[in-house]
């Protein structure tokens, strides 16, 4: 089976050309930073930091770059950077790859 078709019922994860665009659901303020579940709206990441002066922003970009294994300079919120619902673009020479392991990793939230 094909990534784009893997992931075709996740409305929140999209692939594209040399991308992947998810949508988060940020939480912050949290008492752990941590992957909490994934619903229809997306997958849900609670933070640490206040959501004042782009603190919260700039550690959930830290932090899915991290979780991803991919450099912080490939992640970009395009849309939401004032809101907790969230686009983040994460730029990647293997999107399919990348968007099999979000899957995976919401899957795996949802089984808990």
């Amino acid at each position: 089976m094909s990534a784009r078709a893997t992931v075709a019922d996740t409305a929140w994860l999209r692939i594209g050309a040399g991308h992947v665009t998810l949508q988060i659901v940020a939480r912050p303020g949290a008492g752990r930073q941590r992957f909490v579940r994934a619903e229809d709206r997306g997958l849900v990441v609670a933070l640490n930091s206040p959501p004042e002066k782009g603190k919260a922003n700039d550690e959930l970009l830290v932090f899915l770059a991290r979780s991803f294994g991919l450099p912080r300079s490939a992640l970009e919120i395009v849309r939401g950077s004032n809101a907790r619902l969230k686009l983040i673009q994460i730029t990647t020479a293997t999107p399919d790859t990348l968007a099999i392991r979000v899957k995976d990793l919401a899957d795996s939230l949802e089984a808990k």
